[in-house]
């Protein structure tokens, strides 16, 4: 009687490499993807509250060797479950926002949809993030 190719054990053989090549693979993603440092920098946010207006203050350095950014910096008001409650675009102070290689520049954005009870009861910081990083041309 004739052996089939594709037997049980066969199957067992390619079953087992797949799985073994997925786990390498998704290894040697997870570390280089970890060990990856972001490219642009946001420094700690610097906040001013009058009244109900809360303008905040950011710098984001350009960490890399070559490439120019012009980043767009989002700032938010988060509450103690991490929800936001208001979101705005911080813009470049004195600057057309341009980023160097290992150049820094100030953002500055204002969030006018808090309420004083959102204040008061609600909030718990002020952050501020990269929504794009924009290389320049």
């Amino acid at each position: 009687m004739k052996k089939r190719f594709w037997n049980p054990a066969t199957q067992r053989i390619v079953f087992v490499a797949i799985v073994t090549l997925g786990l390498v693979l998704g290894l040697v993603l997870g570390v280089r993807e970890a060990s990856q440092k972001p490219v642009l920098k946001i420094g700690e946010p610097r906040v001013r509250v009058e009244g109900t207006t809360a303008t905040v203050q950011i710098t984001v350095k350009n960490t890399s060797e070559k490439t120019v950014y012009c980043p767009s910096v989002g700032i938010a008001a988060i509450d103690r479950d991490g929800l936001d409650l208001a979101k705005s675009v911080a813009l470049p102070d004195l600057t057309d926002g341009r980023l160097e290689p290992r150049a820094s520049a100030n953002f500055i954005g204002t969030l006018t949809d808090l309420s004083q009870q959102d204040i008061d009861e609600k909030l718990d910081e002020y952050v501020a993030f990269i929504i794009d990083k924009n290389p320049c041309e």
